[in-house]
């Protein structure tokens, strides 16, 4: 019920619907296509695919340049569905076997942007009152997660985060034979694979 509404159009049924009947449709959808999705370690096709659709990034770009576009990515509400209860399921075993960085602030709850310039700045004050010269060094990873390798991701998801057996295989699962498709107004692209 917390899900927007938003519509894509790989979905069968519009999301208003789904949610007005979620009493019935959510154990099924449990049933079906979580439970059996981990247990069986698969995820239908119908889950691997998504939609981008170019978004303006201000109104005041230039409408011929392909720079003045984000790209969003759309994909089927059961598809979200699903990358929510492994987010939530895969958040709770890092936390509680303390996995993640302490000083890490995306990605987790009551940490932000915020909470991560706050600790900077008090870091480089507390230099400065000591007397001390205090240096910042940045690095923009801008786009990172789009061009992570599917078979490092699943090394790190091993190694790191102690994730195995069929959680493990899920995650190659849903990594591999994903696609996706350009659509501007009514005209889509063939679909071509992601492979990062």
């Amino acid at each position: 019920m917390k899900s927007p509404a938003k519509q894509c159009l790989l979905d069968p049924a519009p999301i208003w619907l789904i949610k007005q009947c979620s009493d019935i449709v959510s154990l099924v959808i449990a049933a079906i296509r979580c439970n059996a999705s981990f247990d069986q370690v698969t995820l239908p096709h119908c889950c691997k695919k998504a939609i981008i659709r170019p978004h303006l990034k201000k109104p005041n770009l230039d409408l011929n340049d392909v720079a003045s576009y984000r790209p969003i990515s759309n994909r089927s509400f059961l598809s979200k569905v699903v990358e929510k209860v492994v987010d939530v399921r895969l958040s709770d075993h890092m936390n509680r076997h303390h996995l993640l960085p302490v000083f890490q602030s995306a990605y987790r709850p009551h940490h932000s942007t915020e909470t991560a310039l706050a600790r900077i700045i008090n870091d480089i004050i507390l230099v400065v009152d000591d007397g001390r010269v205090g240096a910042l060094t940045l690095l923009d990873l801008s786009a990172a997660f789009n061009t992570v390798d599917h078979s490092v991701l699943t090394n790190v998801m091993r190694k790191r985060f102690g994730v195995s057996g069929k959680a493990l295989g899920w995650v190659d699962e849903y990594m591999r034979d994903r696609s996706q498709a350009v659509r501007v107004n009514s005209n889509e692209s063939a679909s071509s694979p992601v492979r990062y």
